[in-house]
């Protein structure tokens, strides 16, 4: 599971200071924006749309990022997920807080228990275990048995008015809070009556296809490349961040507390790019036959991944 440094999650840079520019268009019909926010790079490819209106739009959403990072950023101290991992408790959470986290436990069940966001002290453990010496060895069983046990979704407690955590847990949302930013910023798009958009936000989410009528097409790590059509799509790679040298990573079993093995890359499309975003981190942490066995019984969700042995999977 995904925790607090990621390939494309890390909600570190506040989008008030987001880079902003519009490049020349790669087609007469299209408009597309660049940016840097969420501690990445982000773009924004629009169909039919003046300049100046899209540029009203990106202010919209560089607001609702700004917003949304006061919420789910491990980064700053007066966030409500900071303050909720300090304390232990939040009173009167956000909305969107309670509603990442109730996807959060959708994704949970739909990936054995895989998804699981209160991995945060497993990171904290692995991220010190290594700080010193990355060619250490790794740690023994007997290392992570403490840390373990403050690990499992099932003991956080999440209403509308109160959210609990268990003594000594932590939670991480980076698995999943840069999905429903994606979600959001679709929204508002939508809600504004915008069409044919393709938003890279950290996670892929189409509204609507190309100008042509065509779907958007979506370079797989393999350089395969899918058809997206209001639908989105999320990568995990473990590779993509290592804490030390024998390739340990930030993606962790919250099972076994290491980092899981079974993949190079897993790609999920789901109409949602929440969902999406959760499912790609869970799935990373199943063996090959539960994973095609998890997405299957999700609707609307399609698998593309490579394993640890080179071996092409589709389900």
């Amino acid at each position: 599971m995904q925790a607090e440094l990621t390939r494309r999650r890390v909600l570190s840079i506040l989008a008030a200071a987001a880079t902003t520019s519009f490049v020349p268009p790669a087609r007469a019909s299209t408009r597309e924006w660049r940016g840097a926010a969420l501690g990445a790079d982000v773009s924004i490819l629009f169909a039919d749309v003046d300049g100046a209106v899209a540029e009203q739009a990106i202010a919209r959403i560089l607001d609702e990022v700004e917003r949304l990072e006061a919420i789910f950023s491990l980064q700053r101290g007066d966030s409500e997920l900071s303050r909720l991992n300090a304390t232990g408790r939040l009173e009167a959470p956000s909305p969107d807080l309670v509603h990442v986290l109730s996807i959060a436990r959708q994704a949970h069940g739909a990936t054995f228990g895989r998804f699981d966001p209160t991995v945060q002290p497993l990171w904290r453990f692995h991220f010190d275990w290594y700080a010193a010496d990355p060619s250490r060895p790794r740690p023994h069983d007997a290392d992570l048995e403490a840390v373990r046990t403050r690990v499992g979704l099932s003991r956080v407690g999440v209403g509308p008015d109160l959210i609990e955590l268990p003594p000594g847990g932590a939670v991480t949302l980076n698995g999943v809070a840069q999905g429903h930013i994606t979600d959001r910023a679709v929204a508002l798009l939508r809600a504004d009556g915008f069409r044919r958009v393709l938003v890279d936000l950290g996670e892929t989410r189409a509204l609507e296809g190309r100008p042509d009528g065509d779907p958007w097409r979506i370079a797989l790590p393999d350089a395969r490349r899918i058809s997206l059509t209001d639908g989105a799509i999320a990568t995990s790679a473990g590779a993509a961040t290592r804490f030390a040298a024998n390739g340990d990573h930030h993606i962790f079993d919250p099972v076994t507390g290491r980092p899981a093995r079974h993949w190079d890359w897993l790609a999920v499309a789901h109409p949602s790019a929440i969902m999406a975003d959760a499912l790609s981190t869970g799935l990373y942490c199943l063996e090959p036959r539960l994973a095609a066995q998890a997405i299957r019984a999700v609707p609307d969700a399609r698998m593309w991944a490579r394993g640890n042995d080179g071996a092409q999977i589709e389900a």
